[in-house]
């Protein structure tokens, strides 16, 4: 059982490292965007984010913003996907559509 426990542990702790050094707090810093794009290259209905596209989003991209029940994917920033078109805040991508999540109280 101690053995376990300690399996578990150390399962946790390296999780929470490997997230940390994947996309940790300076992971943008040290990894500029090596071809940035320009804000005037979105065109209309994109919108610029500065932090979308890359590993761990640390360059900008042109995003279309979608609505309420609009169809969605998950993405993983971590291993680079990026989405052309994510779910309008404060909009979530459940179930494979853009839905309102109501806050817990």
């Amino acid at each position: 059982m101690k053995v376990i426990i300690t399996l578990l542990l150390l399962a946790c702790i390296l999780a929470v490292t490997y997230g940390d050094l994947v996309c940790g707090t300076n992971y943008c810093k040290h990894h500029p965007c090596t071809a940035p794009i320009a804000r005037s290259s979105c065109r209309s209905p994109s919108t610029y984010r500065a932090t979308h596209s890359g590993k761990c989003a640390c360059c900008p991209a042109c995003v279309t913003l979608l609505g309420e029940r609009a169809a969605c994917k998950t993405y993983s920033k971590e291993i680079g996907e990026t989405p052309s078109a994510v779910c309008r805040e404060p909009l979530k991508c459940l179930n494979g559509v853009c839905t309102k999540v109501t806050p817990r109280r």
